[in-house]
C-alpha cells in the first residue's frame, strides 16, 4: 500500500512535524510505501532522511491560495499511484487534500491536530472556514484526532460521524529524550532561584503575553523565579519589546534550540500557557523528565493531567502566579514531578506504533 502525506510546512520545532517524523519511518519500516508532500519549503527545515519528500513551493513564493491550482495539480500528479492521501495539518492543507482526492478518486484521511472550532474563530472568514472544514472531514474515509476533546469537537460541531473518528495520541520516545537531555546544554541556577521553562513557537496561540504579565507581578513581589522560553516565531520582536517596556529581568527568550532537552531537564517547573492546543508534545516531554506542570485550564491539558498538575485560567496572570507560588516549596514540586511522570507512562513509542498500524491496516494489507 502506498500512502502520500501532505503538510503545509516542515519547520523544526513544530509538534505536528515532530510526530510526522516518527510516524512516516514507522510505516515504512512496516512495509508501507510512504511519500511526503510539503506545500511550502521554509527555513529551519525538518527533513526525514529516509522518506521521499516533494516540496511544491519555495518560501519566497506567494501564499498557498495564490498557487492553489498549481498545488492541486502537483498533489494529483504525485499521488496518482497512491492508495491513500493523508492531510497532516488542519484547515487549508485539508482543503487541498480533499479536493485532490476527489479529483483523482482516491480515499483520504484527515489528521486533526487542534480543536477546530476554537481555531476557526480566529480566522477572518470564520464561518466559511468552518463550513469548508466540515465538508472535508465529512468526505474523508477516516478522521484521526490526537485528543478526546478534538474528537468530541468534530463530532459535535462539524457533523463527522462517530464511527469515522479515531484517536492517535502523540508518542514519547523516553529513551531518546533522556539521551538528548544528558547531551544538551544545562542552565546554571543562581541564588537558589526557581527555574521555569516554557517551550513553543512565539505565536498568539501560546499566550506568552499572560506569561509576561505574570513575570511582571512576580518581579514586583521579589519572588525568586527565572523564566526561559524556548522557541521562535512571528511574535519574537513584539514580546521582546514588551519585556523591555515592563523592565523584566526574570525572563529570557532563547529562540529555537535543536536540542532543548538539557535546558528542560535543568528546569524546576514547566509552564504552558496556551489559549488552545491539540495535544501538546512539549508537555508530554516535560512530564517524561519528571517536571512539575503549571498549565492553562484548557481541555487537552485537563484530559491527561486533570489532578496531576496545577491549572490557571487562560489570560489570568494572577492565577498563574498563584500556581507558581504554590510550587515554591520543594516538597510540592517533588509531589507534582512524580505524578506528572506517572501520567505519561502510557504514551510510549511502542503504544503509538500499535495504534498507528491499526489505523492504516484498516484499508488492507500493506503491499
Amino acid at each position: 500500500m502506498k500512502i502520500v502525506f501532505v503538510i503545509d510546512v516542515m519547520r523544526q520545532g513544530g509538534g505536528a512535524q515532530k510526530v510526522l517524523s516518527i510516524l512516516l519511518p514507522l510505516l515504512q519500516k512496516n512495509q508501507f510505501k510512504v511519500e511526503l508532500i510539503v506545500l511550502k519549503k521554509t527555513e529551519q527545515l525538518l527533513e526525514i532522511p529516509e522518506i521521499k519528500t516533494h516540496y511544491l513551493l519555495e518560501e519566497e513564493t506567494q501564499g498557498l491560495m495564490a498557487n492553489a491550482f498549481v498545488i492541486l495539480k502537483e498533489i494529483e500528479r504525485i499521488a496518482k499511484e497512491s492508495d491513500l492521501i493523508c492531510s497532516f495539518m488542519d484547515f487549508i492543507t485539508s482543503y487541498f487534500v480533499a479536493l485532490s482526492a476527489k479529483i483523482s478518486l482516491k480515499p483520504y484521511y484527515i489528521f486533526v491536530r487542534c480543536e477546530p472550532s476554537f481555531v476557526a474563530k480566529t480566522f477572518p472568514e470564520a464561518r466559511i472556514n468552518g463550513m469548508l472544514y466540515s465538508l472535508c472531514m465529512q468526505g474523508a474515509t477516516r478522521v484521526i484526532c490526537n485528543s478526546k476533546s478534538s474528537c468530541e469537537d468534530i463530532i459535535e460541531n462539524f457533523g463527522v460521524a462517530k464511527q469515522k473518528v479515531g484517536i492517535l495520541y502523540n508518542p514519547i520516545d523516553f529513551k531518546r529524550i533522556e539521551i538528548l537531555a544528558n547531551e544538551g546544554d544545562r542552565i546554571q541556577k543562581r541564588d537558589n532561584e526557581i527555574l521555569c521553562v516554557s517551550v513553543g513557537r512565539l505565536h498568539s496561540q501560546k499566550n506568552y503575553e499572560t506569561l509576561l504579565e505574570s513575570c511582571k507581578i512576580l518581579q514586583a513581589r521579589k519572588a525568586n523565579f527565572r523564566f526561559l522560553v524556548l522557541g521562535d516565531g512571528e511574535l519574537r520582536g513584539e514580546l521582546e519589546s514588551k519585556k523591555q517596556e515592563y523592565g523584566l529581568r526574570n525572563i529570557e527568550f532563547l529562540g529555537y534550540r535543536a536540542n532543548m532537552y538539557g535546558i528542560l531537564k535543568s528546569a524546576d517547573i514547566f509552564v504552558h500557557s496556551s489559549a488552545y492546543e491539540g495535544f501538546p508534545n512539549a508537555i508530554l516531554e516535560a512530564a517524561s523528565l519528571s517536571k512539575p506542570l503549571v498549565l492553562s485550564n484548557i481541555k487537552p491539558h485537563k484530559e491527561i493531567f486533570e489532578k496531576n498538575a496545577l491549572f490557571f485560567e487562560v489570560f489570568d496572570a494572577f492565577g498563574l502566579c498563584e500556581c507558581l507560588e504554590t510550587l515554591q516549596e520543594e516538597c510540592q514540586r517533588k509531589h507534582f514531578s512524580v505524578v506528572a511522570r506517572a501520567c505519561v507512562e502510557g504514551f510510549s513509542y511502542e503504544c503509538f506504533e500499535r495504534q498507528a498500524l491499526r489505523e492504516f491496516q484498516q484499508l488492507g494489507k500493506p503491499s
